[in-house]
């Protein structure tokens, strides 16, 4: 198995999170389970350790007394298994139920963890291999320290059982990693089943299967919405490709037609002897087509700007008021062959944000559009004003119009609109006009009514007013 697949991570995940947190349960009931029956031996050796501290203290004499030495060993020789041992306040054993032939015990130990100690000190010691729990009490007049009382009992059956109990826990755990492993692989499929689908659908999409889409079931996680998410991206896709695949048709027929003209009246120039008038006539028609053929890649290139540096818009500002002031000017003269007269509402000094020279570019193709579609004797009217944070420029005409059927296509590229046949373009004005203005976030809008005109609003960011 791969080993950097999302499978294995899963399994390994899955195992290693199962596998500590059995290790964590079984510990914490071993633990418990050690305190509890620990618990029930302290409470007796403290019961009785007690009880030998009030007869030494209800004596009220020397611990040495021979006496006082057989009344607690006689108190407690009933007990089978039970070690009683008293120290005096220098650590001396001054008498204990252990036989001098017994291994020794280490009371001086007990006595130094039990003089420091206000409380009962419980501590495991073995004697002659027998686990012993002992309790050390201090016995203490006042603040001085009389005496410890040593009480042990044997744990060796406790201890055994927690052996046990602790062995049959490390085998279930150690017996628990195989199902782990398995519920791990289990686990592993059902998460990377739909992944799987999704990869092998993915596998059959190419350019000229963009149609393919990716099942979703509806199941409200993670899956669905990779599977929405990834079929919004061929959706984006698919329309990609068919725009730029109808972009390259249209080009091609933009770019076919002036050549294949300039091709054709070059050979028929060329196919006799002709007078310097003729051969002027033919240099004007040539001309015309390559102004198409110029503005054809002109445009070609503003639309690649559109795509590949409109996210680097330049922060840098200028004179909207001017420049809108030179292109009334250039109106004009474009308006002039159909006695079109332009009227100018400019208001001074306005600063926006952005390339100059590509605003001005997207401006004049409205104006351009304005002019070409207003009958002779007419108007178009250019504005410019302030409002709020934006700079709102309004370019109308008294042309054709619009119908609403083609107004929402009109930033289409290449688009012509059925009352357009006759008027030279390419259809790719506009749509360089509206790319170009929201590539400086701006907004561009059209209103119109056939027979009456057409306005076109263009919103700016202002970079600020001198009054």
């Amino acid at each position: 198995m791969n080993t950097k697949s999302i499978r294995f991570r899963i399994i390994f995940w899955f195992s290693l999170a199962m596998f500590l947190a059995a290790a964590f349960i079984f510990s914490s009931f071993y633990l418990v389970t050690t305190r509890i029956l620990f618990k029930q031996v302290d409470s007796e050796l403290l019961t009785h350790a007690t009880k030998l501290s009030q007869i030494v203290t209800r004596q009220g004499v020397s611990l040495h007394e021979v006496l006082l030495q057989q009344q607690l060993f006689t108190e407690f020789s009933n007990i089978p298994g039970m070690v009683v041992a008293l120290l005096d306040e220098n650590g001396i054993a001054v008498s204990s139920s252990l036989s001098m032939d017994r291994p020794y015990v280490s009371y001086n130990y007990l006595f130094q963890l039990a003089r420091g100690s206000a409380k009962p000190v419980y501590l495991n010691q073995e004697i002659s291999n027998v686990p012993m729990r002992f309790i050390a009490q201090p016995i203490r007049s006042g603040s001085d320290l009389v005496g410890i009382v040593l009480v042990a009992h044997p744990i060796d059956a406790i201890q055994k059982s927690l052996n046990t109990l602790l062995t049959t826990l490390a085998i279930l755990l150690g017996l628990l990693v195989i199902p782990t492993v398995l519920g791990g692989l289990v686990l592993a499929g059902k998460i990377m089943q739909p992944i799987s689908h999704i990869t092998n659908k993915i596998d059959k999409i190419s350019s000229e299967h963009l149609e393919e889409r990716v099942d979703t079931s509806r199941t409200g996680d993670e899956m669905e919405k990779l599977g929405v998410t990834f079929n919004s991206l061929l959706d984006r896709l698919q329309d990609s490709f068919q725009r730029e695949r109808q972009f390259i048709g249209d080009v091609a027929h933009e770019l076919k037609t002036p050549v294949a003209t300039l091709k054709s009246g070059i050979e028929l120039a060329l196919l006799k002897n002709r007078t310097n008038d003729e051969y002027r006539q033919f240099f004007k028609e040539t001309l015309i087509d390559v102004n198409r053929l110029s503005t054809t890649i002109k445009n070609i290139l503003d639309l690649a700007w559109l795509g590949a540096e409109s996210s680097q818009i330049s922060e840098n500002s200028f004179n909207l008021s001017v420049t809108l002031t030179e292109l009334s000017e250039i109106a004009t003269k474009l308006a002039a062959q159909k006695r079109i007269s332009i009227r100018n509402n400019i208001r001074q000094n306005i600063f926006v944000i952005g390339v100059e020279d590509k605003i001005t570019r997207a401006i004049l193709n409205i104006i351009d559009n304005a002019i070409k579609y207003t009958p002779v004797d007419k108007t178009v009217s250019i504005t410019l004003h302030k409002r709020g944070g934006s700079a709102i420029l309004e370019i109308t005409d008294t042309g054709i119009g619009i119908s609403e059927k083609e107004i929402d296509h009109i930033f289409e590229r290449f688009y012509r609109g059925a009352k357009t046949a006759k008027t030279l373009g390419s259809g790719l004005g506009l749509a360089i006009a509206q790319g170009i203005i929201k590539a400086h976030r701006g907004e561009i809008d059209v209103t119109s009514k056939v027979g009456k005109g057409t306005t076109v609003s263009i919103t700016l960011p202002i970079k600020g007013i001198l009054s």
